[in-house]
């Protein structure tokens, strides 16, 4: 058994409540518990709620992605004293990797509503907001790292075009973009010559229109349409 007070010493190792006092980690602590994992138990998986927030004691427990097609993507392998499951709290509530413990592991488990109710507690206003932001950044690197592995260049540009069209117009079915390609090749992690080629396919199916030295026009409906076929499951 583990006293209250040695679970306050593991909640330390947390950035955001390193600078709470004994009392204020007390209260956290008597909502948290230890759990032993073994090796190859599953902790989450992609998309399941967030209820927890993870503090290693022991042990290793291995993040990763996996594609439609049953590729795996490691995000990072967790040692003693590393946390996770933050970011996902203050975004959309689930999780964007899953978690299987490598070897026996012990960890400190926090629930996930006095995790922020603690936080809220002790963190102003502005200082939730900047912590909502890094968290957002956060999971926008965990998307950008997953297009990257698992989906092709042309999937990427298609994906990067609808999302320019949206941020810029969202209520619009034909948007004009002044991006150059090689814009476009920086934000998908491709080169000019091959986004190229993409962007000639585009505009020979007439996604692609208006196009000038100074950028181009998209169908919106169609650039949908295309990007649907891609994500449709393979049967």
């Amino acid at each position: 058994m583990y006293s209250i007070s040695e679970i306050a010493d593991d909640l330390r190792e947390l950035p955001c409540l390193s600078g709470l006092k004994d009392k204020e980690l007390s209260v956290i602590g008597e909502r948290a518990y230890i759990k032993k994992y073994l090796k190859n138990d599953t902790l989450f998986v992609e998309s399941d709620p967030v209820r927890y927030i993870f503090v290693v004691k022991s042990g290793q427990i291995k993040l990763f992605k996996t594609s439609t097609d049953g590729r795996e993507l490691l995000i990072k392998t967790m040692g003693p004293n590393e946390y996770f499951c933050c970011a996902p709290v203050y975004r959309n509530g689930t999780h964007s990797v899953s978690a299987v413990a490598q070897e026996d592991s012990t960890l400190v488990v926090i629930p996930a509503k006095d995790f922020k109710m603690m936080l809220s507690q002790n963190v102003s206003d502005m200082g939730m907001k900047i912590i909502s932001g890094l968290c957002g950044k956060i999971k926008y690197l965990s998307n950008f790292i997953e297009n990257l592995s698992f989906k092709d260049v042309e999937h990427r540009v298609i994906m990067s075009l609808l999302r320019l069209a949206e941020e810029k117009s969202p209520g619009d079915n034909r948007v004009s973009l002044t991006v150059t390609h090689q814009d476009i090749a920086s934000m998908t992690g491709s080169v000019r010559v091959v986004v190229s080629r993409i962007m000639s396919k585009l505009k020979k199916d007439k996604i692609i229109i208006d196009s000038s030295r100074k950028g181009f026009t998209v169908d919106r409906e169609r650039l949908s349409l295309l990007l649907s076929a891609f994500e449709k499951p393979v049967t």
